[in-house]
């Protein structure tokens, strides 16, 4: 379980430090995906940085599985189940061709090559890249760069996917694709916190945790924000089209689910 216990980090600056997280607590147990919301500023990727230790905390702690990520001497075993997917995959992509790239974590960790070969193997089949092992990355989409940036933290087999807005610069079907491939992810069991401004992709997660400046402000399972619109309209939560459509239909007395924000999930509701 990864644990946050009244996290408070400030970034440095000239004057006085910019407080990014106050007093933070929140858990993630393996199996459980979490979604975070938030507008610009709030602290999202402070969050991310910090549950793997590429920051520490100021004050309160983060735990991971017992290790607390202040300890120098954890620290790289706490990377090493904690994968970290950042929002521009370019920036994750190091290869010349998709399997050298997902071997690349691996090699570095000396894993031998039959275990390299397996874990790149189910790597690339989790995330639906089988066949394109020699397919150089420039030459994939948005979406299966994505996928290629999971697969080479999944290659590292965590046991954590921690996700900084993974679908904020997909078109709509690579945001499918990516959340499909995090959907897997879960059902293996693995814990998953998504950072998103999307609400859609969060419908689906098991609680959504919503940061306000630097403190969480709600933390419940979707439902209860997205049957809220007094909360939505306070924390700046705007429904997307479909799910605007699917209120309309409930205020028709359609039954809906609240969680029904793609066209898919809605028609199947009718």
């Amino acid at each position: 379980m990864i644990e946050f216990s009244d996290v408070t980090y400030e970034y440095p600056a000239a004057e006085r430090g910019i407080t990014a997280l106050a007093g933070v607590s929140l858990t993630l147990a393996p199996g459980e995906h979490v979604a975070v919301l938030g507008a610009n500023g709030s602290g999202k990727s402070t969050l991310v940085r910090l549950a793997n230790g590429l920051l520490r905390p100021a004050s309160g702690s983060v735990i991971v599985d017992g290790d607390d990520t202040r300890d120098a001497a954890g620290v790289w075993d706490i990377r090493s189940r904690v994968g970290v997917v950042f929002q521009n995959a370019d920036n994750q992509i190091v290869a010349t061709t998709v399997e050298e790239d997902v071997a690349f974590g691996p090699e570095n960790l000396g894993v031998p090559v039959p275990e390299m070969r397996r874990r790149v193997d189910g790597a690339l089949a989790a995330v639906g890249l089988t066949g394109l092992e020699s397919r150089e990355p420039h030459q994939l989409s948005g979406g299966q760069k994505q996928r290629l940036a999971i697969a080479g933290v999944l290659a590292l087999e965590p046991d954590y996917l921690v996700l900084d807005e993974p679908t904020s610069m997909l078109d709509l079907q690579g945001r499918a694709d990516v959340l499909a491939a995090v959907e897997m992810q879960r059902e293996a069991g693995r814990g998953i916190l998504h950072v998103t401004h999307h609400l859609a992709d969060a419908a689906s997660a098991d609680r959504v945790i919503v940061l306000d400046a630097g403190r969480i402000v709600f933390d419940a399972p979707p439902a209860g924000l997205l049957s809220d619109k007094s909360a939505l309209a306070a924390l700046g939560v705007a429904l997307p089209p479909i799910g605007r459509l699917a209120a309309e239909l409930r205020a028709r007395g359609v039954s809906v689910p609240y969680e029904a924000m793609s066209a898919e999930s809605v028609a199947a509701a009718l």
